[in-house]
């Protein structure tokens, strides 16, 4: 707050303690410290903790980036088969969450099965809701906090697996302690070889490399909408069912599913001049280009290109994808988009990239979801060990004042 000496005198006395900044969208305003991700929008760099991103794609997987952000260091082998065996043993979904999700109607938008399912598996744990308890359970808890953590990453991959299979008519299957998280998490959702019944080991590791890449991106949307949702002390899973809600959005991670349904209703790389002269008249919206944060390329293009170049088989089969690099290309060249330092950003090629590791196109903003689940809980983890802060905003009455 901005305070002025003999404001007090004005009759506006709700203005009384201070001068209020008005900053509408928070563009540039920061709500809290971190030490988990720097981004750089201008040179387009992105840091997870100490480490870029570059290097923990070339070196590591998932499992290992979403222990660094969480508990700020790399683990050992021990620590990530202690890390993967914990989640292993929460991911035995109660029959409660199984007969909510199927319940549902298949055709219900996968995000409010996925948040009812959620509540029901904290509903069938309630302990672990600070309101039923009726005190603090998390803040200042660290012991707590990763219980929480590793409960709610757990409860968001299972149940994510059972909306999938449940919408396309798939059977379940239980994970395997032999595999790992990414793996188990292909094997749940029956994205698996048709002759071994098992997860192929390229698509694991490339799942490994599109989750690190969406692991986190600083303070998101629905990062924040989880932040403020846990900064009145409610419990993780009742702060990730705000964030995957805040996550549908089509301004948000539901750009990824209105990119990829675009392009179906563009139809052909024909038409794409047509929808760039649309886009320019403000007749159509644009998804997967331009971002808040950059100034030049997203830096995860690059590797999403990559692992295009590497799943080119597969990723050359899909149609859409012709004209989702017929825009790239019209628009990379067209001075409306570059005056404006508007650029590809990952949703244009994350969705291909997931389309051609086997998951339906109306799963893939929750299956993005659940990478980016560890950075929120990492942010969450951080936000615990510190004072209590209700995220309470203000606003400028614009009204008559009686």
């Amino acid at each position: 707050m901005i305070s002025t000496a003999g404001w007090n005198r004005s009759p506006l006395e709700h203005y009384s303690k201070g001068l209020k900044v008005l900053d509408m969208g928070f563009q540039n305003t920061a709500v809290c410290k971190s030490r988990i991700t720097h981004i750089d929008g201008n040179l387009g760099k992105i840091q997870f903790r100490q480490y870029s991103l570059d290097y923990l794609l070339e070196h590591h997987d998932f499992i290992e980036v979403a222990y660094l952000l969480i508990w700020g260091h790399l683990p050992s082998c021990a620590e990530t088969q202690n890390f993967e065996g914990e989640l292993f043993k929460q991911s035995n979904p109660p029959d409660i969450v199984i007969e909510v999700v199927r319940s549902f109607p298949r055709g219900t938008p996968n995000f409010l099965i996925i948040v009812a399912g959620l509540s029901a598996w904290a509903a069938y744990s309630a302990d672990h809701i600070p309101i039923h308890t009726g005190k603090n359970i998390y803040l200042g808890n660290p012991d707590a906090v990763d219980s929480g953590i590793i409960r709610t990453m757990s409860a968001l991959s299972v149940v994510i697996a059972l909306t999938s299979c449940h919408q396309q008519g798939k059977q379940f299957r239980s994970p395997d302690a032999r595999n790992s998280f990414v793996c188990n998490q292909l094997l749940m959702m029956g994205i698996v070889n048709s002759e071994t019944g098992k997860p192929d080991s390229w698509a694991e590791r490339q799942l490994n490399k599109l989750w690190i890449i969406y692991a986190d991106h600083e303070m998101t949307n629905s990062t924040a909408a989880f932040l403020h949702v846990t900064s009145t002390l409610a419990d993780p899973i009742s702060g990730c069912m705000a964030s995957l809600l805040s996550a549908s959005g089509p301004l948000h991670a539901g750009a990824i599913d209105l990119a990829y349904r675009s392009f179906q209703q563009i139809g052909s790389k024909e038409n794409v001049a047509k929808l760039i002269a649309d886009v320019k008249a403000k007749k159509q919206r644009l998804f997967g280009y331009g971002h808040r944060i950059y100034k030049t390329v997203d830096p995860r293009i690059y590797h999403l290109r990559k692992m295009m170049d590497d799943l080119a088989v597969k990723t050359a089969s899909n149609p859409l994808l012709s004209i989702a690099m017929e825009i790239d290309r019209i628009a990379s060249q067209d001075t409306y988009f570059t005056s404006r330092n508007l650029k590809a950003n990952a949703d244009l090629y994350g969705c291909f990239v997931f389309s051609a590791l086997g998951f339906e196109p109306e799963i893939i903003t929750a299956a993005a979801a659940m990478a980016r689940s560890s950075g929120v809980m990492a942010h969450w983890r951080e936000a615990m060990s510190d004072r209590p802060n209700i995220w309470r905003p203000q606003q400028v009455f614009t009204g008559v004042v009686l």
